[in-house]
């Protein structure tokens, strides 16, 4: 059996694609083991297929600096395609990471992060503004769909928490029991 480098049984694979477009404000190593010892803790292989900052021409940068979205499931929107037409070619299987400037919905509001995607490109969106904790939870959305209920828990030891600014440092927030089980129906996970 396949065993990740914390250790775990790998049971399911997790893979993902991770795409920088801007300096990231929060630990990106401390998020990535973070992810990796989450989901194997319970299984899933975290198995990162690529790891690439883009480099962008100056009108993408001024255009994706800051992504507007209503974070809505089942979306498709310029934006998303336009994050897409930058990895044309280099996405293969598994979800896809995009690490932006900032996620504004309305003007006002902020967010760390967006779950929201076309249902044929699964996807993240998570704000390099961000926590450690944001890649974590946002592919969790991803894996427990928009039809699962409650989307946010109110306990800071969930990682489903709702805004992961809400997780003391330094703490190990987990899944519960339903989440898990459906997390391991997803489609997006591969066997081992």
């Amino acid at each position: 059996m396949k065993k990740d480098k914390h250790g775990n049984s790998c049971n399911k694979l997790l893979p993902v694609n991770i795409f920088t477009l801007a300096a990231v404000k929060f630990d990106y190593n401390k998020s990535i083991t973070f992810a990796e010892k989450l989901y194997g803790s319970n299984g899933i292989y975290f198995d990162i297929r690529q790891q690439l900052c883009l480099a962008l021409t100056e009108t993408q940068q001024t255009k994706l600096a800051v992504i507007d979205g209503q974070c809505k499931w089942d979306q498709n929107n310029a934006e998303q395609d336009d994050l897409f037409e930058l990895v044309k070619g280099r996405v293969g299987a598994g979800i896809s990471i995009f690490i932006v400037g900032g996620i504004n919905t309305d003007g006002k509001t902020t967010l760390a992060g967006c779950a929201g995607h076309s249902p044929s490109k699964p996807a993240a969106v998570v704000s390099a503004t961000g926590t450690m904790y944001t890649l974590a939870h946002e592919l969790g959305h991803v894996l427990l769909t928009s039809t699962f209920s409650p989307v946010h828990e109110t306990s800071n030891s969930n990682i489903m928490v709702n805004g992961t600014h809400n997780i003391p440092a330094d703490s190990f927030p987990t899944f519960n029991a339903t989440q898990i089980k459906q997390i391991l129906k997803s489609t997006h996970l591969k066997d081992c």
